[in-house]
């Protein structure tokens, strides 16, 4: 896996991928699900890196069968199904549309992931079950990548969830992998104290990696302005870092605590 990888929040320069446990985890899962033809929905709080990790990872596993669909809530099955089409280079005016999908996904071993799956609708939950999943021709592997409520709105379709083989969740990173991967993540993080970055991380990231691409975006502008090098972190710098977030995002007791 490249451990440098575009598609960071804010396009965050310089970033790389952190092969966390949770990306390792990911890759093996992904790749059951391809070997088996088999459908997984992939889960978790926002900003977590799902959507990173998920098309980081399919780049190596099926990098030429692999389509990314992303729809605005309560999108209409009609767009779904034409957008599904296009990526599967069938005319969206061919009569007998869905027959037409079918065909072109038994030419190839498809990989399909539907993003923000969180907003699709029922009709367009069941339309991919029976349509693209459940049928005679080959299946393709399909992976629905979503927030929290992206499981339960699955879990309420019984005839969809109990065709999905795997439900893996993403977590907050813990604090040791803070300590562990940061430094990788970014150079403003390369020579930062332990002690500095669970500070921060207890202050406004809180193992998010969405919340720490903001806070990496600041320091650097702030580094910037002041003259000084990309790895040049100082607490002063942390700390007006910290007042351009959202005071209600804050853990302020703990960031009092350290002297914020």
């Amino acid at each position: 896996m490249n451990p440098s990888s575009a598609g960071h929040y804010l396009d965050l320069p310089n970033a790389n991928l952190v092969v966390t446990r949770t990306v390792l985890r990911t890759q093996k899962q992904l790749q059951f699900a391809i070997d088996h033809s088999a459908m997984l929905c992939i889960h978790g709080g926002v900003g977590l890196g799902k959507t990173l990790t998920v098309r980081t990872c399919l780049r190596d596993l099926a990098p030429d069968t692999t389509r990314l669909f992303q729809f605005h809530r309560n999108c209409a099955l009609s767009d779904v199904q034409k957008k599904v089409a296009s990526a599967l280079d069938v005319p969206t005016s061919s009569p007998g549309l869905t027959t037409r999908i079918g065909e072109a996904l038994a030419e190839r071993p498809y990989v399909l992931v539907f993003d923000e799956a969180q907003g699709l609708t029922i009709d367009a939950l069941e339309w991919i079950r029976i349509n693209l999943w459940d049928t005679d021709h080959n299946r393709p592997t399909i992976v629905f990548v979503g927030a929290e409520e992206t499981r339960r709105n699955l879990r309420r379709r019984s005839a969809l969830a109990s065709r999905i083989t795997l439900w893996p969740r993403f977590t907050p990173l813990h604090p040791t992998e803070v300590t562990e991967h940061l430094p990788r993540y970014h150079v403003t993080w390369s020579k930062v104290s332990e002690k500095d970055l669970l500070w921060l991380d207890d202050a406004a990231c809180r193992g998010n990696f969405r919340d720490w691409a903001k806070l990496t975006l600041t320091v650097q502008e702030l580094l910037t302005e002041k003259g000084l090098p990309p790895d040049g972190f100082t607490r002063d710098i942390g700390r007006e870092a910290l007042y351009t977030f959202d005071p209600s995002d804050l853990h302020l007791p703990s960031a009092d605590a350290d002297g914020l």
